[in-house]
């Protein structure tokens, strides 16, 4: 059993184990007891398998990645006016993150298209004294 603390980010180890265990095709329940990892873990790894394959299991959570606005908006129509399922969308239009997709159709059904619209992040620039 993988012994983490919680919120805790697992090592390159554990994560190549996952992608050969979910290469053979076991689902994300079987993966969870092999692994010894929680299920919820397990689901998002299973989900980034099915987009990105290794690469994607291996590289999970390890950079913030930009989306543009047309992406984002086509995702969460996809989801939301054709009924497609989240892992669906995921593979359609290739993103990894569960939780992105989730976020866009709530973003969405809150604030509308222009909820969509990337924000810019970190501090304010100080303006530079005359």
């Amino acid at each position: 059993m993988v012994e983490l603390k919680h919120g805790a980010k697992y090592d390159a180890k554990v994560r190549r184990r996952a992608a050969k265990i979910l290469a053979t095709g076991v689902g994300h329940r079987a993966l969870a007891v092999e692994l010894g990892i929680p299920e919820a873990t397990a689901h998002q790894w299973a989900r980034s398998y099915a987009v990105g394959g290794q690469a994607a299991v291996m590289n999970a959570g390890a950079s913030h990645r930009v989306y543009p606005y047309e992406l984002k908006l086509s995702v969460v129509h996809d989801r939301l006016d054709h009924g497609m399922s989240v892992r669906e969308v995921m593979i359609k239009h290739g993103v990894p993150s569960e939780s992105s997709v989730k976020t866009w159709c709530r973003q969405y059904r809150d604030g509308g298209p222009e909820a969509l619209v990337s924000k810019p992040r970190g501090r304010k620039p100080k303006t530079p004294r005359a």
